[in-house]
């Protein structure tokens, strides 16, 4: 059993272990790297919006001052004096209040000397080629462009590195000439924020190139090596992993063709993933030790534990329900195999009790349907008693009593129906129309009643005792007033897949649908118990979409309307 426990239990959970480490260590590592790159996503929207701003506004500046007022296309074309070299200065300053300088280099066309020496300024208005200015080397290819702006790092006036924004001024009037050259230096005071906004793992670093490979800004330790954008794989974004001098080492990057810059991110994996590996072999060297004290107790409860079972299989198979089966008591365990013992116990005697109820409740059953039996004989000699009545009041001669006798009779035999709750639209109208010639020999010279019944209909099946109610209220609450002017129409019609039971009557007193329609919902239910019930009847047997519904009547009076599916009676 030993043997067997470390070759089927042991290996195949160290193998299964170690594989499941190796997975979870590559599946760590995408996700790492999912995870990584959806940062350099996010962080470059943001250094790439910052620049968006930046480009707004230089379009703005110059729609403003030199495109939109052709006097202002003059003013900075023309700067000659003192006060318009100071005036312009100042326009600039204003522009640079978000920690950039601004600066426009203008071609001086005219060849006149400005007003001021200029080549001590750092920003501000310069112009291109006055004596003793030096052109900056990168402003023909800046100028090449064409408008387009475009981030380089160059030199400010003391000689330290300026990550700066720049592009040509076009001549509104001929495109392809260029006036000059607007530059936004000191870039990095916006990117820097936007970088350090990220809190970076141990040597960890981050870069941002320009689209000739030029790195604009750093962030991470000063001695890292440089990463060369063009090394990396195509493609937008991306990520993927590279050991160097024994470390292993996560590269994420993102490329954006909106101002052709890339953010790289290199970061130790191990930073990343911290001691999980270490945590993982600490896992492995427990699981052993654990599944040799497993082995240990194995043995150990077999002993306790497959005795007490034996017993048990044996019960359970000599017990039969209904057959009385003693166990031998034992002392009870505290433990499960003590709760199971008496749970079985308890299980036996139920299904002993269960088994002796089911036969208690058949004998009921027979008992009732005994009774059932003596109970159908009561409306038997019902009838045969009515039926007396009805040959002996025509016998008599009194031909109304013989009538109502037999409507009687048609009315109690198709109530009954048998113990049937569904009936055919003949049987329902055969019904309705006895109680129609009750009521008219009860109230005589009332009221009128005519039927409108489509000779399709009487084949299909609808719940008994659904018109009577509806009858009795056309008569009592509908024409029992109208000394003789009553009427009340019984329609059933095909209406699609639907079959429609209409009963109106054309009673002149004012009908109140809200309470009957509070009737129907059940909110009223101190009155109209009949039409209640009728309606609850219906939705009961086909759902709610179907049921009675009131509306006035055109010409007077009151229209029920019951609406059934139209469903054949079976033969």
């Amino acid at each position: 059993m030993t043997l067997a426990f470390l070759l089927f239990i042991v290996g195949p959970f160290l193998i299964v272990g170690w594989i499941s480490a190796y997975t979870a260590s590559n599946a760590m590592k995408d996700e790492l790297g999912r995870t990584t790159q959806q940062l350099v996503r996010q962080n470059h929207l943001t250094l790439e919006k910052t620049l968006s701003l930046v480009n707004d506004k230089t379009v703005t500046l110059l729609d403003n001052y030199f495109f939109s007022d052709s006097r202002n296309y003059a003013f900075w074309t023309g700067i000659r004096t003192l006060g318009q070299m100071l005036e312009a200065d100042a326009i600039l300053e204003r522009w640079s209040s978000d920690g950039t300088e601004y600066t426009l280099y203008m071609h001086n066309r005219s060849g006149l000397p400005p007003p001021m020496d200029l080549s001590y300024k750092t920003r501000g208005f310069k112009y291109m080629d006055e004596r003793g200015e030096v052109v900056p080397e990168w402003a023909s290819e800046v100028m090449a462009e064409g408008g387009r702006g475009t981030l380089r790092v160059v030199p400010d006036a003391n000689g330290n590195e300026t990550v700066s924004y720049m592009r040509s001024i076009l001549n509104p009037d001929a495109y392809d000439d260029t006036l000059g050259l607007l530059v936004v230096s000191r870039l990095e005071v916006l990117l820097t924020r936007d970088l350090v906004s990220v809190k970076l793992q141990d040597h960890a670093n981050i870069y941002l190139y320009n689209e000739r490979g030029e790195q604009l800004m750093h962030s991470g330790e000063a001695d890292a090596p440089i990463v060369d954008p063009a090394s990396l794989p195509p493609g937008q974004e991306g990520y993927y992993f590279n050991a160097k001098g024994g470390t292993e080492w996560l590269y994420a990057y993102s490329r954006s063709s909106l101002f052709g810059t890339s953010l790289i991110y290199r970061i130790p994996v191990e930073t990343l993933a911290g001691s999980q590996g270490n945590f993982q072999v600490t896992m492995m060297v427990v699981s052993a030790i654990y599944l040799a004290l497993v082995l240990f107790f194995v043995l150990v409860l077999l002993r306790v534990v497959v005795k007490p079972l034996s017993q048990l299989v044996a019960w359970t198979k000599i017990y039969e329900p209904g057959k009385q089966l003693e166990p031998a008591e034992q002392p009870p365990r505290a433990d499960e195999l003590g709760i199971l013992h008496g749970a079985f116990l308890k299980m036996m005697r139920r299904l002993d009790s269960t088994f002796e109820e089911n036969y208690l409740m058949k004998i009921k059953q027979k008992e009732n349907e005994l009774s059932t039996l003596h109970s159908q004989i009561t409306p038997h000699l019902l009838y045969n008693t009515l039926d007396s009545i009805y040959w002996y009041a025509l016998e008599s001669g009194n031909t109304d009593v013989g009538e109502m006798v037999k409507d009687l009779s048609k009315l109690l035999r198709i109530g009954l129906s048998k113990g049937k709750t569904i009936i055919t639209v003949a049987e329902e109208i055969e019904h309705v129309q006895a109680y129609s010639r009750l009521q008219a020999k009860r109230y005589p010279d009332t009221f009128e009643a005519y039927w409108d019944i489509e000779a399709e209909t009487l084949a299909y099946e609808m719940p008994k005792v659904i018109l009577q109610p509806l009858m009795e209220n056309a008569i009592f609450h509908g024409v029992s007033h109208m000394d003789g002017e009553g009427c009340i129409w019984v329609r059933v019609a095909l209406e699609g897949e639907d079959l429609c039971v209409r009963v109106e009557d054309n009673g002149f007193l004012p009908v109140d649908l809200e309470r009957l329609t509070a009737i129907l919902s059940g909110s009223d239910s101190e009155r109209g118990y009949g039409i209640r019930n009728v309606h609850q009847r219906i939705q009961l047997h086909y759902g709610e979409s179907y049921g009675l519904s009131y509306s006035h009547r055109e010409g007077g009076g009151l229209k029920a309307m019951v609406r059934l599916p139209a469903r054949k009676a079976e033969s």
